[in-house]
């Protein structure tokens, strides 16, 4: 040990580390070292890069997918760090000899130590990426997991009976409670999860179709309305012919069920109908019988409800725009401010239902039945009506008529007369022709 003007200097043995680089190839050796690492894992690289991309887009929350993506557009930044911290160690360590005094060989291990961190962290970083990415899945697994559950005990809960003693006899019914508790919690997991919206809105239609399959009458009505007509005619109770009960027929209104199940469908969420869209998915409840239902501002555009029974059914200021209602009955049915829009009423039956202030903008109404009806208010511009019947409807006049596309096999009230307008004639057209015409009145309209 020398004692100097600047202090004490220890005079140790230089450390000289072996090596064949020089601190010009060193560079070139590690970039070789790269390359070639990539070009091993390239096959594997190349394999997994779209998987990656798909992993991205398959998470869910917005926080990851944004680190996600950020971490694949700085990735050529992190190798060009990882280089030149190896480059920044490798110099250190060929100048450690050339370090003079305890602070200069201080601050070299300072730094090569600092470098080492610096290079841990740089690749511990896409470990800890992956890490929060795995978790994310494995969380997103187990919720899936969950409502998977949750969604079988309901659809189990569908099916749920109970025993009852009626007139001495054991019989079975659905236990209408059960059943209202799994079709709420099947709406409640739809809300949750909106990538099982559809599967159980599937679900709630088959429930209705399935269930609401056949009238459901007012058996007491029916016999008592049968006994005040017996009692009009002065005949037999068993006299009353089949017209004569047909009248006297009264519909009860759905099980408690089946209206949970219509209402659920009915307030369906934007962001869930917006869903339904993006899909193309419609509701099918084609032949199903919900006379009295109230469906009161429901939504229901482009629902398909062919052959459907909808016998004084509360449809108020209900969204019907495009739905399909081809040979539906609709008698006695409240359509107060329903839009109708571009609907398919082909066949329909609508005999004593109030329309009053409905839109039936371009809907589609052949062999369609209204007698009795009312159109107070009712928007009806190009309407299809071919071999439409009006006979007795109430406040319809030739105003609302003129803007329709008709012929002359259409049945009108007493006191209207044909309109008169360049999308009306006389003639009875062929049905190629009549909805040839009307397609086009349509297209100059700017209607689809």
């Amino acid at each position: 040990m020398e004692t100097t003007e600047r202090g004490f200097v220890l005079d140790l043995p230089a450390i000289t580390i072996p090596t064949a680089l020089t601190p010009e190839t060193v560079p070139w050796a590690i970039a070789a070292t790269v390359l070639l690492l990539i070009l091993i894992l390239r096959y594997k690289l190349w394999r997994g890069w779209r998987q990656r991309f798909n992993f991205f887009k398959r998470t869910e929350k917005p926080l990851l997918r944004v680190i996600g993506w950020m971490s694949i557009l700085v990735s050529p930044i992190w190798v060009s760090l990882i280089f030149l911290v190896f480059f920044s160690i490798w110099m250190l360590a060929i100048s450690f000899s050339e370090a003079i005094g305890v602070e200069s060989m201080r601050w070299h291990v300072l730094a090569i130590v600092g470098m080492i961190a610096s290079l841990v962290g740089l690749l511990s970083m896409p470990l800890l990426i992956m890490n929060a990415f795995h978790a994310e899945r494995r969380t997103r697994a187990n919720e899936e997991s969950y409502l998977t559950d949750r969604i079988s005990q309901a659809v189990e809960k569908l099916g749920a009976e109970r025993v009852v003693w009626r007139d001495n006899k054991q019989q079975s019914e659905p236990n209408l409670e059960v059943r209202m508790g799994a079709l709420y919690l099947l709406e409640r997991i739809g809300k949750d999860s909106p990538r099982d919206h559809i599967p159980i809105t599937e679900t709630i239609c088959a429930y209705i179709r399935e269930n609401a399959n056949a009238p459901h009458i007012d058996a007491e009505a029916t016999r008592q309305k049968e006994i005040d007509a017996a009692r009009r005619l002065k005949i037999k109770l068993t006299e009353l012919d089949a017209s004569d009960k047909a009248a006297c027929l009264t519909y009860a209104v759905p099980r408690a069920d089946i209206q949970a199940a219509a209402t659920i469908l009915g307030r369906r969420s934007e962001d869930a109908i917006a869903l339904e869209e993006s899909e193309k998915y419609v509701l099918d409840l084609r032949g199903v019988h919900l006379d009295r239902i109230d469906w009161s501002n429901a939504h229901l555009a482009n629902a398909i409800m062919d052959d459907a029974s909808l016998n004084g059914a509360s449809l108020c200021v209900a969204n019907l725009r495009g739905a399909r209602l081809k040979n539906a009955s609709l008698e006695r049915a409240d359509l107060f401010k329903a839009n109708l829009t571009e609907a398919w009423l082909s066949g329909a039956s609508l005999s004593n239902a109030w329309l009053d202030w409905a839109i039936l903008h371009g809907s589609q109404l052949s062999l369609a039945k209204f007698q009795n009806a009312n159109f107070s208010a009712t928007e009806l511009s190009f309407a299809a009506v071919k071999n439409t019947d009006f006979t007795d409807a109430k406040h319809l006049d030739e105003q609302q008529l003129a803007g329709t596309v008709g012929d002359g096999s259409t049945i009108l009230p007493a006191n209207i007369l044909t309109p008169r307008s360049e999308t009306w004639t006389d003639k009875v057209l062929p049905s190629e022709a009549f909805f040839s015409l009307w397609r086009n009145v349509k297209k100059q309209a700017g209607m689809t």
